[in-house]
């Protein structure tokens, strides 16, 4: 079950995408899913760029659009993989349970997919949907979590109250 009501972002930049990403990442634990949804250009690997290094990650993120899928391996014993995926080239939930790419989704890391809702099929009940529109600069991005995670919401108002480039709508 989702939230009645998302938490709705304006974004400016790049870097406030960004820095939204990084300050979601402090609630994340292992087996936590997250699909990213928005046109080509409305920042769901920048949205990813924010959460692995909020993650304390320090590889380079790009989308995986021919891999499927790339692996952001803990640097340390007491952080989180990232496993990010583009499933914009899969055709639905079957493709992606029948290359076992499920599999990653129960690893101790946090799986973001891009084009989530593609899978969506083949995802648990309580994941975090992320939907961006927009291109350029100024994005919306809706936040929506399962019930029991609406302390996230609380958290991402509050940590970004003031933050320049980001608007709470």
């Amino acid at each position: 079950m989702t939230a009645s009501a998302p938490l709705v972002l304006e974004s400016h930049s790049a870097d406030a995408t960004e820095r939204i990403g990084s300050e979601l990442a402090l609630f994340l634990g292992p087996g936590d899913v997250i699909t990213l949804d928005g046109d080509l250009g409305a920042g769901k690997t920048a949205f990813t760029r924010g959460l692995a290094r909020g993650l304390g990650l320090s590889s380079p993120i790009a989308s995986p659009t021919f891999t499927i899928v790339s692996e952001h391996l803990a640097e340390r014993e007491d952080r989180l993989s990232l496993y990010h995926f583009d499933v914009y080239r899969l055709s639905d939930a079957d493709d992606f349970l029948d290359s076992g790419l499920d599999e990653y989704l129960y690893r101790d890391g946090v799986s973001v997919l891009e084009w989530g809702e593609i899978v969506a099929d083949a995802l648990p009940e309580d994941v975090i949907r992320i939907t961006l529109k927009g291109t350029g600069d100024i994005r919306t991005i809706c936040l929506d979590v399962p019930e029991k995670r609406l302390s996230i919401l609380a958290h991402l108002r509050g940590a970004l109250m003031g933050v320049p480039d980001v608007l709470i709508l």
